[in-house]
């Protein structure tokens, strides 16, 4: 994005600073300013248009540079889901209908200026946001603003009221806290909607409203909580519990504690996180440092290298018979229709069973579904020594979530290799043939390793999650090192089950970039002539975010074609 966007103005100023122009409009974004958290690239690309527009401006050459908002039903805003679209009016920052769009266009070529921020606000709902304003938003909102708990008192109050109860009476304030905290999320009109003990992800939280009911926690109470303790949590009760537990040991609020908890999440990440502060001239200090220096100095190859090598000092099971347990599926939806659908995880830091939530909320709850963790990357467990230990692990924690039903394997992008792997695995070895599996977007990486694979590009664009995340611990950086090492290797034969390929058919490498050809064109290819080919207007990242409604049409349109076939109807 930024060098096709910066370049592009680029060209076009100098192909034309020498013609008398009666206009030279750019199309920015607010993305620049206030909304791009995560989408560095994004950001400096549209800065950059804003500045062209200001040093034509000195020149005396005709410039404008429209830093829009977010568009309803247009560009990217077509998109967005309707929990999308209430999450930015959350934010105070509401998408432009178009013809308030095209209004502010005309607006902003007879303003004269040279860079301009169409975007609609709306200041009450600023008011009431619980994370740390964009900088340039701050001055609309008075720094007083927004004390939050359940009755809008401060996070004293709150601790007021928990040292006067009794145990019983902590955990369910700090439970009705939080299910009307998460019921707000999710546009309940009330937290009799929710259900404690449901899972937050089957319950239809993603990574934003997770960091969202996050950091109102932390405003609410006065704790520093983890980036990801929402899902590691799994539930409201199970939040409340934790919140419980952190309170009695945190004592009386201190002054300031507020303002500190509502930090970003870089703010509060420890030394294991790997923000431990360091001297100028220092050279890094932790695993996430370093893999993060050899990144962004173009040498991801040997970042990769180094979590190998943190890889091998870690616990490890040559078969799954020496594990004690295996890490369990976490239930997403449950539905009557067809076949058990299970995701398998991409073995990315990014990774993890949330990355499925935005795609199931499509599938309005007619499926049973779940998601399945990938060994090792939590803190204590084993990693696979062989790509057969791999497969085993997978192949018995799949076999113990459809518990004896029918279901079908879904893998995005790398997870596809390992849902494609345990198939073939539980075919041969088990007997048992799943009803289908489901690739979304998965390049085979076989048949010649990851060569082509741009593993700076995406190690850069990794990091860009970590405003979500919080930075990456050593756990999933050496897990996502061992099976990056991995996957190329996993058996690959054909499979009996029929396979849906999903492909996109944008591209998420700019041209020039070294990579393979189908990275360039951005289509990754089905692996068999049998396979179903099936493609989605989306690019390799956009596939399970903003493009999620599509790709789950695109799925759910398939396995009722081969749920009829097969006469497998509702689930008994």
């Amino acid at each position: 994005m930024l060098g096709a966007k910066a370049d592009g103005a680029w060209y076009l100023h100098e192909l034309t600073c020498e013609r008398e122009l009666a206009f030279f409009v750019m199309f920015s974004s607010a993305g620049g300013s206030v909304l791009a958290a995560g989408q560095a690239n994004y950001a400096a690309a549209n800065v950059f248009l804003d500045a062209l527009a200001v040093r034509r401006r000195a020149e005396g050459l005709p410039a404008t540079s429209l830093a829009y908002g977010l568009w309803a039903g247009a560009g990217m805003g077509q998109w967005l889901g309707e929990a999308d679209l209430e999450r930015m009016r959350r934010q105070g920052l509401p998408a432009l209908e178009p013809e308030q769009g095209l209004a502010l266009f005309d607006a902003g070529l007879a303003s004269g200026r040279a860079a301009l921020v169409p975007l609609p606000m709306d200041v009450a709902a600023l008011r009431s946001r619980t994370d740390t304003l964009p900088a340039l938003l701050r001055d609309l909102v008075p720094t007083t603003r927004r004390r939050s708990t359940v009755s809008r008192a401060d996070a004293a109050s709150l601790r007021q009221r928990f040292a006067q109860a009794d145990g019983t009476g902590q955990e369910d304030l700090l439970r009705a806290l939080v299910m009307e905290r998460a019921a707000a999320l999710l546009g309940h009109s009330s937290a009799d909607a929710l259900d404690a003990e449901r899972d937050f992800l089957e319950a239809g939280f993603d990574s934003l409203s997770a960091m969202e009911l996050r950091n109102a926690l932390m405003k609410d109470t006065g704790l520093k909580l983890p980036p990801m303790v929402v899902f590691d949590s799994k539930s409201p009760a199970e939040l409340a519990r934790l919140l419980r537990t952190d309170l009695l040991a945190a004592g009386p609020l201190a002054t300031g504690d507020t303002d500190e908890a509502a930090r970003p999440a870089d703010a509060h990440a420890g030394p294991e996180s790997g923000a431990a502060p360091q001297s100028a001239g220092r050279p890094p200090e932790t695993l996430r440092d370093m893999f993060h220096g050899a990144v962004v100095s173009g040498r991801a190859d040997k970042g990769f290298a180094l979590l190998q090598a943190a890889a091998d000092v870690r616990p490890g099971f040559g078969s799954v018979d020496e594990l004690d347990r295996l890490p369990a599926a976490v239930r997403l939806a449950d539905g009557p229709e067809g076949p058990h659908l299970i995701c398998l995880s991409t073995p990315m830091a990014t990774g993890g069973v949330h990355q499925h939530a935005r795609l199931v909320s499509h599938f309005g709850g007619r499926r049973r579904i779940s998601a399945l963790p990938v060994p090792g990357f939590v803190a204590g467990e084993s990693l696979p020594t062989s790509s057969d230990a791999a497969v085993q692990a997978l192949a018995r924690s799949v076999l113990e979530a459809a518990d004896g039903k029918p279901f079908v394997l879904l893998g995005y992008s790398s997870g596809g290799t390992l849902a494609y792997a345990t198939a073939g695995h539980l075919e041969r070895e088990c007997g048992v043939s799943p009803a289908g599996v489901v690739l979304l977007d998965t390049f085979k990486v076989h048949d010649g390793g990851s060569e082509g694979v741009p593993l700076d590009g995406l190690a850069l664009g990794m990091f860009d999650k970590e405003a979500v995340f919080g930075r990456f611990d050593s756990s999933r950086l050496s897990a996502m090192g061992r099976w990056v090492e991995l996957v190329p290797r996993l058996p690959l034969t054909p499979v009996e089950a029929p396979v849906l390929f999903v492909q996109c058919t944008q591209s998420f490498v700019p041209d020039g970039d070294d990579a393979s050809p189908d990275l360039v064109s951005g289509r990754a290819e089905p692996w068999e002539a049998a396979h179903t080919l099936r493609t989605v207007r989306a690019n390799h990242f956009t596939l399970v975010e903003d493009r999620a409604e599509e790709t789950a049409q695109v799925i759910g349109e398939w396995l009722e074609s081969h749920d009829a076939a097969a006469g497998t109807g509702a689930a008994e």
